[in-house]
């Protein structure tokens, strides 16, 4: 009798339930790993465009100032081998930065001189086939299907222009005076900015070399210093050349085609040359204009064409021997570097825009060799 009252206690002990006290167990709810990767590099990106902008802001802002800085400091760069050289022959380097200084000074007014020259001399010619080139248009114009209806449109438009044009003019001139504020101080700072750099610039780029305690950051610094310097040289030495080559080419192309002024159309492409795209179209479509009011729109067409040549042709022959690695881009990627430089920094941005993107480039490769951009987390 014990023994089955001791049996049916066990039995029944071990058929009781579990007695639920009030405890729930806690389920592990995680984010997908994807998500979480993709919420931090968003963010990352979010981060990154923000401070873009707002370098983009701060340029644009202040572009009268820094960019003539920004001048300064790529000159610098491209005619700091002559300070050396003239070290090297017994030049002390405040001397040779002056030298180079005042040698910079003297070019840049003395092309100056001879492009007003150039022009003041052909100034009666230029407008006499300015008018003449207006009137050819207005003639073409005048053959077109246009209705009279039209045309009074166009007219009454340009009358009630008038007074807004006369209201905006006073805001025009002290913009303009507030710009030329700005640029001569822009351009003292640059000055000073350019002398620095080039008595000294080497050797605060050496400190700042040797200043890394690792000898692998030194040695990736030094390369990146050094591939930016002949980015930069290598840019715009070529592009010297190539300007040089586009331009005297048109200028003997304008002359033996009797169009008047081609010393100026020369100097214009010379000039225009520094400047992707834009220079290129304004200079083709000054000597276009000249041969038009010349010789009508056969000259127009034969000087368009000699445009086409020596600005299609002749650039895509010499611009990889001339420019070689610096300009190792897509034209598309040119296009795009050079509308954001000139958004954010006005002309300096177009000329600036494709050596920074080549140093950009150079320095992602070094960078990527180097490990930087390495997923640590695996």
């Amino acid at each position: 009798m014990t023994d089955n009252s001791t049996e049916l206690e066990t039995t029944g002990s071990s058929t009781t339930p579990d007695v639920d006290d009030g405890s729930v167990e806690r389920v592990d709810f995680r984010v997908p790993g994807w998500v979480r990767r993709g919420g931090t590099t968003s963010w990352m990106m979010i981060g990154m465009l923000i401070a873009l902008a707002v370098l983009i802001g701060l340029i644009a802002a202040t572009r009268d100032i820094t960019g003539p800085l920004a001048i300064g400091v790529f000159l610098a760069i491209v005619f700091v081998p002559i300070v050396n050289w003239l070290e090297e022959h017994g030049i002390g380097r405040a001397l040779g930065a002056g030298i180079v200084l005042v040698g910079l000074v003297v070019v840049i007014g003395g092309a100056g001189l001879v492009t007003a020259e150039a022009l003041g001399s052909q100034s009666d010619v230029l407008k006499e086939n300015l008018d003449a080139a207006v009137e050819e248009v207005k003639t073409i114009v005048e053959d077109l299907p246009i209705s009279d209806a039209a045309v009074d449109e166009v007219d009454s438009t340009a009358s009630d222009a008038g007074p807004v044009v006369r209201d905006g003019v006073a805001t025009a001139v002290a913009g303009a005076v507030s710009t030329a504020a700005g640029l001569i101080t822009g351009l003292i700072l640059g000055a000073m900015v350019l002398y620095y750099l080039l008595k000294d610039g080497p050797m605060l780029t050496r400190r700042w070399v040797d200043a890394k305690a690792d000898r692998a950051d030194r040695d990736a610094t030094e390369r990146i210093v050094n591939k930016a310097l002949q980015d930069v040289q290598g840019y715009f030495g070529g592009k010297t050349a190539l300007a040089l080559v586009n331009g005297v080419s048109i200028a003997i192309g304008m002359y033996f085609l009797g169009v008047p002024g081609a010393l100026a159309i020369g100097v214009v492409n010379v000039i225009g040359a520094y400047i992707p795209y834009i220079g290129a179209f304004f200079g083709g479509a000054f000597a276009v204009l000249m041969a038009l009011g010349e010789g009508g729109i056969g000259l127009a067409v034969a000087a368009f064409a000699l445009v086409m040549v020596a600005q299609l042709v002749l650039e895509n022959l010499l611009e990889p021997k001339l420019l070689g690695s610096s300009l190792n881009l897509h034209p598309l990627t040119i296009l795009l570097a050079t509308t954001l430089g000139g958004m954010a920094a006005g002309m300096v941005g177009l000329i600036l825009a494709a050596p920074v993107v080549a140093i950009g480039v150079d320095l992602k490769k070094e960078l990527t060799a180097v490990g930087f951009f390495d997923d640590d987390d695996g």
